[in-house]
């Protein structure tokens, strides 16, 4: 009987590692059941990240559409300016020429006036001689 006892002892001693391994079995389950609770309480807090993060993607992107369409309005604005500044440049020099064929032609004018004025005034010189001459004051 002793090896019928031995045997006896060692399946005793194998269904108590069997208990042992049980329990840090139940243990690890118990454990892995929290770990699973964390980690889906996480994914549903991922989850509303997710949401947030796709909501301003959306901004961001009506933004950069924004961006891109004031983008085009001030190229043009600027473009505009720049013509009309080219413009305003080119009719600032035509009045510079005009004005200045304007002072050329005053300038002729004045001095043609002067000689018109000497010419009456030696007219009038000569006429008031000639009566002088004549007798006739």
């Amino acid at each position: 009987m002793e090896k019928e006892d031995q045997i006896i002892a060692m399946l005793e001693k194998i269904i108590g590692k069997l208990d042992e391994h049980g329990e840090a079995l139940d243990e690890h389950s118990s454990i892995l059941s929290k770990h699973t609770s964390i980690l889906n309480e996480h994914s549903s807090i991922l989850d509303k990240h997710t949401g947030i993060l796709n909501e301003h993607s959306k901004k961001h992107e009506e933004h950069s559409e924004q961006f891109k369409e004031h983008g085009q309005i001030l190229a043009a604005l600027r473009n505009g300016q720049e013509y009309l500044k080219a413009e305003m440049d080119g009719m600032k020099i035509a009045n510079a020429k005009e004005f200045g064929s304007l002072k050329e032609e005053i300038s002729l004018i004045s001095t043609n006036q002067d000689l018109l004025r000497e010419d009456t005034w030696a007219s009038k010189v000569d006429i008031h001689r000639i009566k002088n001459t004549m007798g006739m004051k």
